[in-house]
């Protein structure tokens, strides 16, 4: 084995099995923790092509204190871009954590400053070997606390209500993970069950970042994050001459999504409401793309990071309550109104 070979495999194994003392022994004397592994290094390690960069290895193998090496890494050397470095599927850091459950590691990211509007995943992965993946619907209590306090963290709106700051409503951060916001002890109390499976975890990854004195603010808005809509083919309800909108469109039932631009709730679009209110007695999600129809449910076998046209790139999921992009990683929360 060569001595470049020796360093990859070195490195791959420090990341993702070894102590904080190996993966800093490994940086010390050289090796490239900024540098992609080769994929088909790792393929004859682990018999799969994994994620490029050491910082999505330690995301990926929930090795909380090694990510917080690498990540604090990345920002002395003046590269937070390393923090958002994809992997062989597209994903995230952050996304990554979530995705497996890492508390410990979602609090290393979220302290380093890694965009989390893009760590929404639309499936978890099962805990064990293998990298088994299911419908992020599927009652997988880590995960969904881990991207319901994220998704609260990103978006600063209420981990209970989904309420965001207005003059009526002044929001607190939670004094232990610095990462839910809540409008009330009522709602922190009613979250409390569900939150505190994460919590203190959270604080313990945020804890191994030192570069930041606290935890930093996200963007409000990731205006690349969904597709916009397209007014005329996303409310046109398909209607045939003579029919009547009321008699297959029920205003009263209305699906909204919360819109970081304006930090208010909007409608989906006429088309978009029916189908997702249609689906809701069906199964877990709808599957949809803004201004194409034809998309509609379809989706591709395995996920790739350059989708064919088309396919859906949205889920909403109803269990949860979040709308996913589930190519980029982004999320947002939803909610339904009865009015009148």
């Amino acid at each position: 084995m060569d001595s470049q070979t020796r360093e990859i495999v070195d490195l791959f194994c420090a990341t993702s099995d070894g102590s904080p003392q190996d993966l800093q022994r490994c940086i010390d004397r050289g090796c490239p923790w900024d540098k992609p592994l080769p994929a088909r290094a790792t393929q004859l390690m682990v018999g799969t092509a994994t994620p490029t960069l050491p910082i999505n290895i330690a995301a990926q193998y929930k090795r909380h204190e090694n990510l917080a090496i690498l990540a604090t890494k990345a920002l002395e050397a003046g590269r937070p871009e390393l923090l958002e470095s994809p992997d062989l599927d597209g994903h995230s850091p952050a996304y990554l954590v979530i995705q497996n459950g890492s508390p410990q590691c979602l609090g290393v990211m979220a302290k380093a400053g890694a965009n989390l509007h893009r760590a929404c995943p639309h499936v978890y992965q099962i805990p064990g070997p293998g990298h088994h993946l299911v419908d992020a619907g599927e009652d997988m209590p880590v995960q969904h606390a881990c991207n319901q306090t994220a998704l609260s963290f990103a978006t600063r709106t209420c981990l209970n209500c989904y309420k965001g700051s207005s003059e009526e409503v002044t929001l607190k951060v939670c004094s232990q993970c610095s990462m839910a916001y809540f409008c009330s002890a009522e709602c922190q109390n009613a979250q409390w069950p569900e939150h505190k499976k994460v919590c203190k975890k959270i604080r313990q990854g945020s804890d191994l970042i030192t570069f930041h004195d606290s935890m930093p603010k996200q963007a409000l808005v990731d205006n690349e994050g969904f597709l916009p809509w397209d007014d005329i083919i996303d409310n046109d309800l398909e209607l045939e001459e003579g029919e009547r909108e009321e008699e297959y469109y029920d205003a009263k039932k209305v699906w909204e999504y919360y819109d970081l631009s304006t930090r208010s709730w909007k409608p989906y679009p006429k088309f978009i409401n029916r189908a997702i209110e249609d689906m809701r007695s069906w199964g877990p999600r709808y599957m949809y793309k803004p201004g194409d129809k034809s998309a509609e449910g379809l989706t591709e076998r395995e996920y790739s990071t350059n989708p064919p046209s088309n396919v859906a790139t949205n889920h909403v999921y109803y269990e949860h309550m979040i709308d996913h992009h589930i190519y980029n990683g982004c999320g947002r929360r939803i909610r339904r109104r009865i009015i009148g």
